[in-house]
């Protein structure tokens, strides 16, 4: 009798599901969902949606925009990088580009030419804006007293 595969989902960062070798070079446009490592030039944009991890290897490079929820980076981005998730520099990563990240790990000798900008949660008060920071409740209860 046959029966339908379940279809696996990778939440191993460990598990490769794509590599690009070292001596491939390939241009056009990746999206990808699960783990994609990259041995090898890239040349375009990367996109994932949810559950996405993109690895670059030492030596490995990329000239486009990456965005992705996590990002291993030992190799070199030439382009902007925006990860809803993580972002991680190894020693020999470097960023040139403009960087939007949720949470930033740097290892000694990584560098990032550009821009920083954390995300952090004020859009999600910003769709309420009836709700208010701590901060600013102490700020209006004291104005109030006066």
């Amino acid at each position: 009798m046959l029966r339908k595969r379940e279809k696996k989902v990778n939440n191993d960062p460990q598990q490769i599901d794509t590599l690009i070798g070292v001596h491939s070079v390939i241009t056009g446009e990746l999206s990808f969902e699960g783990a994609v490592r990259i041995d090898g030039r890239f040349n375009g944009n990367i996109h994932a949606d949810k559950d996405g991890t993109l690895i670059v290897s030492e030596g490995a490079t990329i000239q486009g925009e990456v965005h992705v929820p996590s990002l291993i980076l030992h190799g070199t981005i030439e382009g902007n990088v925006h990860t809803t998730e993580s972002l991680k520099l190894g020693s020999t990563g470097q960023l040139n580009g403009d960087v939007q990240y949720k949470v930033l790990s740097l290892a000694e000798g990584s560098a990032i030419n550009g821009r920083c900008n954390r995300i952090n949660d004020t859009v999600k008060q910003a769709s309420n804006p009836n709700k208010q920071s701590p901060v600013r409740q102490q700020k209006n209860q004291k104005l109030q007293e006066v």
